[in-house]
C-alpha cells in the first residue's frame, strides 16, 4: 500500500476521532485502538516479504541459526511498543511501563542462547 494512502487514511480517521472526542468521548478510545491496530497490520503486511527474503538469503550462512531469534525479538519489540502506546492512549502509564519491562525480559530470555554462543567464540 502506498504511504500517501496510509497517511490519508490516518488523517481521515484522526478527523473522525476528533469529532467523536467532542461528541461521544467514550468512543474515541476504541477508534484509537482500531486505528493503531490497522496501521500496525498494514506495517506487518509490508514487512513480511522483507523478512521472508532475509531468511531466504541467510540460509546456509552462519547467520541462519541466529536469525529466528532476532526476528522473534523484533516482533516482540514491535508488539510491546504498540501495546504500550495503546495503554498510554488510555491513560494507563503504569501498565505501559510494565509492558515495556515484560518485553525487555522476554527479549533478554530469547537472546541468552545467542550471547552464550558469542561468549564461547571469545573464550
Amino acid at each position: 500500500m502506498d504511504s500517501i494512502k496510509v497517511c490519508g487514511i490516518v488523517i481521515c480517521a484522526l478527523c473522525v476521532l476528533l469529532m467523536f472526542k467532542n461528541l461521544r468521548s467514550e468512543y474515541s478510545l476504541f477508534i484509537r485502538i482500531i486505528l493503531t491496530l490497522g496501521v500496525s497490520l498494514v506495517t506487518t503486511v509490508l514487512i513480511y516479504p522483507i523478512l521472508t527474503y532475509i531468511i531466504e538469503i541467510s540460509s546456509g550462512t552462519a547467520l541462519e541459526k541466529y536469525l529466528p531469534s532476532l526476528v522473534k525479538a523484533l516482533g516482540i519489540a514491535i508488539s510491546v511498543q504498540i501495546t504500550a502506546d495503546i495503554c498510554k492512549d488510555a491513560g494507563e502509564e503504569a501498565i505501559a511501563s510494565r509492558i515495556y519491562l515484560f518485553g525487555q525480559a522476554e527479549i533478554l530470555i530469547i537472546s541468552i542462547p545467542i550471547m552464550k554462543n558469542l561468549l564461547s567464540l571469545c573464550g
